[in-house]
């Protein structure tokens, strides 16, 4: 019952059987002590049913380590609700596998906090992040990141992101891209630029940009090129440049 669950020690709960765990009741699970929880162990986390993780109450989810949390399944991750995936500490967030990463809904990605985005290693973001998680991040979660994090990006997840959140990228981050993903901004991203961030991107950056990228540009993006910009791009670009 939820009496008897709720005076379970961590050693008491650490000695019960998969099996024991996956029985019980979510009413019973939610009523077991925070301090209880911290003796889950790595299997019988991972034999929670999706049911008893959306139990699971935003305190207890706030005690799990990043070993407990890397060891939910997929289903589990996904089955978090957004209060108790916010709740999670910053190294459980760190300590999410890339598959259990890409588990996570839009709703999921759409509700972490900026601290836990800062936190999401390169791993994570190269072989985990979705381009439907992408387009879920709001610009406040994208202004988190910094330039490791967003070099680590897939250019199909760079292509993904809003024409409304490009504003929110950093110049610092602008200025540490890659030519290749660069040239994978599509000409409403290149468009929706701010002048400051046309201005920091890199000649390393530029030479990866296309013609069509640069007819996309508005007068006021391509005034604040300087020499060295214009250098590094291709002879046919700088053409278009000309002609824009």
């Amino acid at each position: 019952s939820s009496n008897q669950a709720a005076v379970l020690n961590s050693a008491q709960l650490a000695s019960l059987s998969n099996d024991s765990i996956a029985a019980l009741e979510t009413a019973d699970l939610a009523a077991i002590k925070t301090a209880a929880i911290t003796g889950l162990k790595s299997n019988q986390l991972g034999a929670l049913t999706t049911n008893q993780v959306v139990a699971l109450t935003t305190a207890q989810a706030s005690t799990l380590s990043s070993a407990q949390v890397a060891a939910l399944s997929t289903n589990g991750v996904a089955a978090l609700e957004t209060a108790d995936l916010v709740a999670l500490k910053t190294s459980s967030i760190a300590g999410l596998t890339t598959t259990q990463f890409a588990a996570l809904t839009t709703n999921q990605a759409a509700s972490l906090a900026t601290g836990q985005i800062a936190a999401l290693t390169t791993n994570q973001l190269a072989n985990g992040l979705t381009t439907n998680q992408v387009v879920a991040l709001s610009s406040n979660q994208l202004g988190a990141f910094n330039t490791a994090q967003f070099g680590a990006l897939s250019t199909n997840a760079i292509a993904a992101i809003e024409t409304a959140d490009i504003g929110g990228l950093k110049t610092n981050v602008i200025a540490s891209l890659k030519s290749a993903q660069v040239a994978a901004l599509t000409t409403n991203q290149i468009g929706a630029l701010g002048t400051n961030q046309v201005a920091a991107l890199s000649t390393g950056s530029m030479a990866g940009m296309t013609t069509n990228q640069i007819v996309a540009l508005s007068s006021n993006q391509a005034s604040v090129l300087n020499s060295a910009q214009i250098g590094a791009l291709a002879t046919e670009t700088v053409a278009a440049l000309e002609t824009a």
